[in-house]
């Protein structure tokens, strides 16, 4: 049944103020409720359930050694919301949060919730530009940062762009027991104020959470995600690995991720279960948490993966809790499954993006060659498909653009409707752009991308934006950004170059040193050169990436070659 669906996204200024609200084809939407993948009850309303059933059980923990049980959070959380209304947030407001995987993460989301705002999770690697960028997109009304993260203050650098955000009303500091000379803290927030008494009253096609991704633009995209969408998308997940109430779920992603904030907090808590956070991976720190805290499941991308299976070959550890290790944001080395079989783990590919969370997940139960060969079957509520360039469907087996449609698929990107209808058609189907083949039995395999980005570690990284970049360098006249092969991230940043004075010459030390400069995040910069005396173009003037990555694979393979021969040759 084909249902069509309009969704129009009207903002209207009321002094500060910014309302959204969302029109659905009432069609859709009661098909959505008669097969009870949407309904009434929002966010709030699970984490109350919740609160009520298992009021002393640990809700959530950090490496950071902040515990809270369901009651102690839920007391936390009213006591943040009633400082978010002192300062004028108010329903549809929205709230932004760049934190790591800490425990207070969790407490600030489920303020929101009890006042009806809206989250906007941020990772803590984005600084000054893009974050600038980010809050006056959403207009932000209070933004909670660590005081320090990985050697970065980022107080430090609020003081350069608050300035700038206009509805900026607070900034709050949470500061893990260092001292915070200036600012508000969130130690003080929750030690001055008493709990919200009554939460506010919100629909569950509300929006909910504002999250942030990159793509093929240079720029953060900000996906809309209503009550509804995230509910529908975790309640099919839960189901579809058999994750209940007595599971323990260790998130070493980023919170701020869809990864960490769908799987790792929103679904824990949904349904009762204990939630670990990892805000810094460490393999030995994981293996440790899943024998310390008896960790039935956990997820990230390949390099998690990658590193576990090399610490296990170092030092045993009792991981015999842990159901499996789900891995997505990147394609699955077929080898790494085998591999981390023989080590005790079981490996089970999910696929999906922020704009479609996870919508195909390889079941628990499934035979071994489903799970080596395939990234999962369609989640309940869920369709895919494959499609030619006319977005017309395909046969089975044969690979097109995937697509995906369901009660999980987002609203749309913040401000963006010409964006939003590129990938979001007027029947709810959602074009991420990736490439698969679907078996005659609904199993996806995702065969490579049409967008022009890097899968670095399950990041995505614009080959556009560093090119910009780089072009701003003085010695740089062309560049060319490609993803190169690497064993452990699946991708790293390769960047040919075409030299304004090629006797200066250019090392990958300086190009680094002058991204630096720029304030850009070190997942951004190339980690290799290839400097090249002109760059493949077809006969308009487009670079051939597809030539240029040819050219790195080859010489890499020969590389290979060399080193793997180095022992024989120091042996003759």
């Amino acid at each position: 049944m084909c249902i069509k669906e309009t969704i129009k996204i009207y903002m209207c200024k009321d002094g500060d103020k910014m309302s959204m609200e969302f029109k659905f084809n009432e069609e859709r939407k009661r098909e959505y409720r008669k097969m009870g993948y949407w309904g009434d009850a929002t966010l709030a309303d699970y984490w109350q359930t919740t609160v009520l059933k298992v009021p002393e059980k640990v809700a959530v923990i950090d490496l950071q050694g902040s515990i809270y049980t369901y009651a102690e959070l839920d007391d936390a959380a009213g006591r943040v919301a009633t400082f978010l209304k002192k300062v004028g947030v108010t329903p549809g407001d929205i709230v932004s949060v760049q934190l790591p995987g800490w425990s207070e993460f969790t407490v600030i989301y489920v303020a929101c919730l009890k006042i009806g705002a809206v989250i906007n999770p941020i990772c803590t690697r984005i600084h000054a530009d893009e974050l600038l960028y980010i809050l006056n997109n959403c207009e932000t009304k209070v933004l909670f940062i660590p005081s320090e993260f990985k050697n970065y203050d980022y107080a430090e650098m609020l003081k350069s762009i608050s300035p700038k955000i206009p509805s900026l009303r607070s900034v709050v500091v949470v500061d893990k027991g260092k001292k915070v000379v200036n600012g508000i803290t969130l130690e003080k927030v929750i030690r001055e104020h008493s709990s919200l008494e009554c939460n506010s009253k919100c629909s569950a096609d509300d929006l909910a959470a504002v999250m942030v991704t990159s793509g093929t633009e240079s720029f953060p995209k900000c996906v809309m995600l209503t009550h509804n969408n995230i509910i529908s998308s975790e309640k099919a997940f839960a189901a579809s690995i058999n994750f209940n109430y007595l599971d323990i779920m260790l998130m070493p992603a980023p919170v701020t991720h869809a990864t960490g904030f769908h799987h790792g907090v929103t679904l824990p808590f949904m349904l009762g279960a204990k939630s670990v956070l990892q805000d810094i991976f460490n393999s030995d720190t994981s293996l440790s948490l899943i024998e310390n805290e008896k960790c039935t499941v956990s997820m990230g991308s390949t390099p998690f993966v990658y590193d576990i299976l090399i610490a296990l070959k170092k030092k045993k550890y009792n991981i015999s809790s842990l159901r499996f290790f789900i891995c997505g944001g990147a394609p699955i080395p077929r080898h790494m499954v085998k591999e981390a079989l023989k080590e005790g783990i079981k490996i089970i590919g999910c696929y999906g993006a922020t704009e479609s969370v996870p919508h195909t997940v390889v079941r628990p139960d499934d035979p071994i060659e489903r799970v080596i060969n395939t990234d999962g079957l369609v989640v309940q509520g869920t369709e895919i498909r494959a499609v030619d360039e006319k977005r017309r469907p395909v046969a089975a087996g044969v690979e097109g653009e995937e697509a995906s449609r369901g009660p999980n698929v987002f609203m749309g990107y913040l401000k963006e409707p010409e964006l939003t209808a590129h990938v979001l058609d007027e029947d709810g189907w959602y074009y991420g752009g990736d490439l698969c083949i679907i078996d005659n039995n609904g199993y996806i395999k995702i065969t490579g991308r049409k967008k022009d980005i890097i899968i670095r570690g399950g990041e995505n990284v614009s080959c556009n934006e560093i090119e910009e970049l780089l072009l701003q360098h003085p010695n740089i006249r062309e560049t060319g950004v490609v993803g190169m092969f690497d064993e452990r991230l699946g991708e790293r940043i390769c960047a040919y170059v075409v030299l304004n004075d090629p006797s200066k010459g250019l090392t990958l030390e300086e190009i680094k040193a002058f991204l630096c400069k720029k304030n850009v995040c070190k997942g951004k910069h190339p980690e290799r050169i290839e400097i090249v005396e002109s760059l493949p173009r077809t006969m308009s003037g487009k670079v051939q990436k597809f030539v240029l990555r040819k050219f790195i694979k080859e010489k890499l393979e020969k590389e290979k070659k060399i080193i793997d021969r180095l022992p024989i040759l120091i042996s003759k």
